[in-house]
């Protein structure tokens, strides 16, 4: 079976969707599977592993790591055709006009189509100052996935949305996460001193993208409540908005971005991660913190507040509310070791539950399902118009 993957961009690391791009198309032969990527933006590197082809787009002005396809069906069906895959299956990452070009394709061609809801775009345009806009996005979002066969949704509150807004395909799939690679064991006092936080400082960390759609005010407003004789917030990710948020945050620490074991030693080596982002669908970052055995201040949102226990494995608070982030930092910093402790250990357990070897065979199970379903239905068409044929 080849299943050809469309997405934004196929650059490792670069977001969310990435990650777990890359998690799923590891484990694709395995399961017998041959991935194709189209994509706007391609991985050089990535290119020499898995089937991968660059589409034409154009760079956008201010997100300038993200492009805009520019082609039409057409071109998009040549570019398959020379790769000399025949798609069983299409599995879109992205509604944007890319992901909308290869489900037209996939109509046109007769295979069905899957697709990740990895981005809750109507609540982007708070953060733009745009909200007069949440109805139009809502509709275009809806009806972009309710052409598809089946939407696999991370969240359970999404999930439910979608489908009470007429998209009847969605389902419940989680995101997993590396629990051997982000694991409390790589805490490291040698990580706090390179970089310059004294031993008895409680050091607070945020991992993502650094942009305005990650609700980086409240940030911003907490760290300015909060005593910086007591407290050193560390922040690993990139993005447009740094040179601001480095002017706005005096004292905080930029790291840029980290993978790997640079990453995992950053999350074990902290005492609490905040995440007031509104706009995610699942939180794969606040789950390599719970994997990591860091207790998580989070917004109360679809995303990251279902995988974090309220007073059991952190806070969930007011998404809009900086002081209800500082009381959270400061009650979690108030506890006894021991306490602390029990809740990082809580914080482990949990994450634990989310491992992708189980999410990865749920989903190759929707894709056989789809494919099968789709070979049944051609041979049943095909052998009625045998009998009605004189």
């Amino acid at each position: 079976m080849i299943v050809c993957h469309v997405a934004g961009t196929a650059q490792r690391g670069q977001d969310g969707v990435t990650r777990v791009l890359y998690e799923y198309l590891e484990r694709h032969r395995v399961a017998g599977l041959s991935p194709l990527v189209l994509t706007a933006v391609a991985d050089i590197k990535e290119g020499q592993r898995f089937p991968m082809v660059e589409l034409p787009a154009i760079r956008l002005p201010v997100y300038r790591d993200y492009k805009l396809y520019t082609g039409g069906v057409g071109h998009l069906a040549r570019a398959i055709e020379q790769t000399g895959m025949e798609p069983s299956l299409i599995h879109l990452h992205t509604p944007c006009p890319l992901g909308r070009a290869a489900l037209r394709y996939a109509r046109r061609v007769g295979i069905p189509v899957i697709a990740t809801y990895h981005t809750h775009f109507p609540s982007y345009v708070r953060h733009h100052r745009a909200g007069v806009l949440r109805p139009l996005v809502e509709r275009s979002i809806v009806d972009f996935y309710s052409q598809c066969d089946r939407v696999l949704v991370p969240s359970r509150i999404l999930c439910q949305e979608l489908v009470q807004r007429g998209v009847r395909s969605a389902v419940y799939l989680p995101h997993g996460t590396d629990t051997v690679q982000f694991h409390p064991r790589w805490g490291s006092r040698r990580w706090r001193s390179l970089i310059g936080i004294p031993p008895d400082k409680i050091v607070l960390l945020y991992v993502g993208r650094l942009v305005w759609e990650k609700n980086l005010r409240i940030l911003i407003e907490m760290w300015d409540r909060l005593d910086k004789r007591r407290y050193a917030l560390v922040i690993v990710g990139t993005g447009p908005i740094e040179s601001r948020l480095r002017r706005s945050m005096p004292g905080a620490i930029f790291l840029g971005y980290r993978h790997g074991q640079a990453l995992a030693e950053a999350y074990a080596s902290s005492d609490v991660f905040v995440f007031p982002s509104d706009t995610e669908t699942f939180g794969n970052v606040t789950l390599e913190a719970l994997a990591s055995g860091l207790p998580c201040v989070v917004a109360d949102a679809p995303g990251s507040a279902e995988l974090v226990r309220h007073s059991v494995t952190g806070y969930r608070v007011d998404p809009y509310n900086a002081e209800q982030f500082v009381e959270a930092v400061e009650a979690l910093a108030n506890m006894s070791p021991e306490h602390r402790m029990l809740w990082r250990w809580r914080a482990r357990l949990d994450a634990e539950q989310y491992q992708w070897s189980r999410v990865c065979a749920d989903l190759f199970s929707h894709y056989r399902q789809l494919v099968e379903g789709q070979e049944a239905a051609v041979s049943v068409f095909a052998h009625t118009a045998s009998l009605s044929s004189p």
